[in-house]
């Protein structure tokens, strides 16, 4: 009974606001946050996370219900384990209707006490990302870029996490993903799809390979983990630059036709 729930109400347009707002007038827990337009999914989230100052925090988007003892049982975990910073259960992914489409292993319970191999194997083996929605110690969060507003910021956000901590998983069913071809993240190869997402009040979402590597870089220089881990990690993110030099020579030759267009 000891928490605090934040609404942002992304500017809805259905009956969201009534009924939050009963809610809210009902229950002193409940707080209602209403943006007056559209401002994207990732400044959403930090509406809903600048308010709270829990020991403890965790986002619930729209569609993906939990199970009933996802809170208790990940709360259980970081108690008993104090390096860990972030608690999630298995997932199940379900389709519009509920109904299971199968059992989804995320592969991401990283023990190591190396914060650089935590990293490593965490962009190795992150899929659906899923973990965002565990619980979350808040005090490391505030530590990082929280979710930016370019594509696959949140898996961005999880990999730098790692630097912070552990990683646990309760091996017990809790988070159901729900997907369907009306899921923001359906199909990630849809420019305008996900700039209405992520991000309306951008024209075009361009160079996003090369922001998701830089927004990497910079996470690496501000964790505070020993200079050998940081020498690691950014031997390893010049090697990935290599691997992705295919994607990011096509977004720069894009940018660079787009600017030559535009000149008067």
């Amino acid at each position: 009974s000891d928490f605090t729930l934040f609404v942002a109400d992304n500017a809805s347009t259905d009956r969201t606001e009534e009924i939050c707002r009963d809610y809210a007038s009902r229950d002193s827990r409940i707080q209602y946050i209403r943006n007056p337009k559209n401002l994207g999914a990732s400044k959403n989230y930090s509406i809903c996370f600048n308010p709270a100052r829990s020991r403890y925090f965790r986002w619930q988007n729209a569609d993906d219900p939990i199970e009933p003892r996802l809170i208790e049982l990940c709360l259980d975990a970081l108690e008993k384990h104090p390096d860990v910073v972030l608690a999630y259960g298995k997932t199940r992914v379900i389709d519009e209707h509920g109904h299971p489409i199968e059992d989804y292993d995320d592969h991401l319970d990283l023990k190591s006490d190396s914060p650089s191999q935590r990293f490593m194997d965490c962009m190795k083996n992150i899929g659906l990302q899923n973990l965002m929605y565990g619980l979350i110690r808040r005090d490391v969060l505030a530590r990082t870029a929280l979710l930016g507003n370019y594509v696959a910021a949140d898996i961005n956000l999880i990999i730098e996490l790692s630097l912070y901590g552990k990683f646990h998983e309760v091996p017990v069913h809790l988070f159901n993903r729900r997907m369907h071809p009306q899921a923001s993240s359906w199909e990630r190869s849809n420019a305008e799809r996900q700039r209405n997402f992520w991000d309306p009040s951008k024209r075009k979402m361009i160079m996003q390979t090369w922001r998701s590597m830089y927004e990497f870089c910079k996470a690496v220089s501000r964790a505070p983990i020993p200079f050998r881990d940081k020498r690691i990690l950014a031997a390893h993110l010049l090697r990935r630059a290599y691997w992705h030099k295919g994607p990011m020579r096509d977004e720069l030759v894009n940018v660079i036709k787009y600017g030559l267009l535009k000149r008067p």
